[in-house]
This record gives structure tokens, sequence and C-alpha cells, in this order.
């Protein structure tokens, strides 16, 4: 029943990316109306799949488990997605690169994230666990976001140089538009990204030590897999930050640095467990969430 409730909201993903991509041949404006009133059905079906997974936990947002933020993060991006399609220039192909990111992390979620949810903490160590995990959803979100940008950028410069004929009025953003959204989702990805995993590290020597004087602990070791993953991509997006801010550096180099960073972004929360890499990451946790996948 669960794998069917995810089938119902990215398949009407899939047919609004079907509509988008007919615009290469369609140029009537009842398309442009399709494919948003189809993104938009994709996007309420699966509010409605978070919801009752928020209600069955209890939470107001499930991010209880890897699985539950991956999709959390792909709802975020189909708004994003939706946003843009409203507010930039019909012309404007959006849904080619945020439908496609979209579904690419719901498909990861479910068949390679685990849904095990993970122990109950308590007190301040709780709380604390849940800004950890929100201020690293925030950055995902912002990392995602730089990445879709940045393959608007690297298409456009493409269609540039190559200056195809235009028939149908299909358009994308210009380099300035591109650009200035990653810089944008950038500037905004590496704080929240470096607050998240700042807490994540100080919450793990804390459970660490907490071993060491017999109790029980969910501490990672620093030379877990995902440890290494996620610093691997606070370096990238370190260094991404310094490019943008120099000249020398900007346009192509800074969005292959982007996608870059965004693949060490998806294998800490995708690639990990898909190459069933032995991690400490939810090692403590039971499958009363409905087992893998």
């Amino acid at each position: 029943m669960d794998r069917l409730q995810i089938l119902c909201f990215a398949g009407t993903y899939v047919l609004a990316l079907a509509v988008e991509l007919a615009r290469v041949f369609v140029r009537s404006p009842l398309r442009w109306y399709a494919g948003v009133g189809l993104t938009f059905l994709g996007w309420v079906v699966q509010t409605l799949y978070l919801a009752n997974l928020a209600m069955a936990r209890n939470e107001l947002l499930p991010v209880t488990s890897a699985f539950e933020s991956v999709m959390v993060l792909s709802w975020v991006v189909a708004l994003i997605g939706l946003y843009l399609m409203l507010h930039w220039p019909r012309q404007v192909a959006v849904g080619f690169f945020t439908l496609p990111l979209a579904l690419g992390l719901i498909a990861g979620a479910a068949w390679f994230v685990p849904r095990t949810v993970g122990r109950e903490w308590d007190g301040a160590t709780a709380f604390w666990g849940t800004i950890h995990g929100m201020f690293l959803l925030a950055g995902a979100v912002c990392a995602s976001l730089a990445f879709a940008a940045g393959l608007m950028y690297l298409a456009q410069m493409r269609r540039l140089k190559s200056k195809p004929v235009r028939r149908f009025g299909f358009s994308l953003p210009s380099l300035e538009q591109s650009e200035r959204v990653n810089r944008g989702a950038v500037v905004a990805a590496f704080p929240l990204l470096t607050a998240g995993l700042v807490i994540g590290v100080l919450l793990s020597v804390s459970e660490l030590r907490k071993a060491k004087g017999g109790g029980a602990s969910l501490g990672v070791p620093w030379y877990d897999p995902k440890v290494l993953s996620a610093l691997g991509m606070w370096l990238v997006f370190a260094v991404l930050l310094h490019a943008r801010f120099r000249p020398s550096m900007r346009g192509r180099t800074v969005m292959m640095l982007t996608i870059a960073a965004f693949a060490f972004l998806v294998f800490t929360w995708v690639g990990v467990e898909a190459l069933r890499l032995p991690t400490a990451h939810g090692a403590a946790r039971t499958a009363s969430a409905g087992g893998a996948p």
C-alpha cells in the first residue's frame, strides 16, 4: 500500500514532466496549464502522504528517518519548481530540471533508503537532534535549488554556443538568472549545512562520552562513511562558496562545483545505504516503521 501511494504522486509528476517535454512539439497555451495542474496535483497528493506519515509519528514534520527526510526534500523541491513555473515566463522550461530532480529523490528514497526509525531521544539531546535534522534539511533544499540552477546555466550556455533554431517558443532562463539563483542558494546552503554538521558532531561526541561511562550511545565515530561523505560535501561547498566571490572562477567552473557538491549530498543521504556501506548512523534502530523497502 505504501509503495502504491508513492506511485500515485510520482506517476503524476511523471505525467507533468511528459507535458513539459511536449513543449518541444506543442505550443498551445493549454500545455502550460496542464503541466502546472499536474505538478500541483502531484504535490497535493504527496502532501497528503507526508501528512499521513506525520500523524502516524505524531510529529509536525516527518523527518525521523532518512527515508522521510528525502521524501520531504523532494516535496520542497517540487514546491519550488511549481513556484518558479508560476512566477517565471511560461516559455521558460523550469519543469525540465525541477521535476526530474524531485522524481530522482523520490525514487532514491523509495528503493534505496531504509524506512527504519531512530531510537527515541529525550531531553536536550532530542531537542538538538531535531535542530540538527532541520538545519541539514534546509541546507539540502538550498543545495538542490543550486543544483537545478547550475543545470539550467550549463544547458543555456551550451544552447547559446550551438545557436539552434528556435521554433516553438521553448526557452531557458538567462545565464544571469540562473547564476543569481545559484549564488543565493549556495550562500544560504553553506551556513545551514555547517550548523547542522556542527550540531551533529557535538551530539556524537556527547553520546560517545556517555558510552565510555557505561551508558547506551547513539554516537557516530569520525571514520563512519556518512561522516566522511558529509565532510567531503562540506569541503566542496566551502570551495564553492569561495569560488562564488572570485570572478576568475565564476561561470561554468562554479556550476560544475555545484554539481559535485550535490553529488556528495546525495551520496550522504542515499548512496551509503544504497551501497550497503557499514555505518553506525542510525544503527540502533528498529524496523517498526514498516521495514526496509
